[in-house]
């Protein structure tokens, strides 16, 4: 069965583009459609709140600037997707990410997730809150971890 839709999670980081890039290469390799998540971790906003690092009015400015954060980073990518003639689909999401990511696999019937590396964990405790471990985890199908920042940039410039 050919691979039809790929979900790649990216978040504000420079990481992120090497991992949108490798999506892209393997899109543009299988002829299959892009579709790019960007979550707003409104866990992260309710701790912020809870902990009275923010005030409500600071949370929403916080979380409104983390929507605009999303948006470019997703127009920055179509812009790489586009360069390369992949079909690309930007999806910015708020919630829980881990949710947010495998519900949007599980709703695309994606047969593949690409996602960055999943950091080295310090303690037990961490990883219970580490997102990019619960996704690899939790997503119902294969996925693909990225590494090796220069061979990703010499395969999408390749293609």
């Amino acid at each position: 069965m050919p691979i039809k839709n790929i979900v790649v999670s990216i978040a504000n980081a420079a990481t992120s583009l090497v991992t949108a890039k490798y999506a892209i290469y393997l899109a543009k390799l299988l002829g299959a459609k892009l579709t790019v998540v960007f979550v707003v971790n409104k866990g992260v906003m309710q701790e912020l709140l809870r902990s009275r690092v923010f005030v409500e009015v600071e949370a929403i400015e916080y979380e409104h600037d983390l929507e605009e954060q999303g948006k470019q980073f997703l127009d920055r990518v179509k812009k790489l997707a586009e360069a390369k003639g992949v079909d690309f689909e930007g999806s910015l999401l708020k919630g829980v990410v881990h949710d947010e990511v495998v519900n949007k696999v599980k709703e695309l019937n994606a047969e593949l997730l690409v996602m960055g590396e999943v950091k080295e964990m310090l303690s037990i405790k961490d990883s219970f809150y580490d997102e990019g471990k619960r996704i690899f985890y939790e997503t119902p199908c294969p996925v693909i971890i990225v590494k090796n920042p220069q061979e990703v940039e010499r395969l999408y410039k390749e293609i």
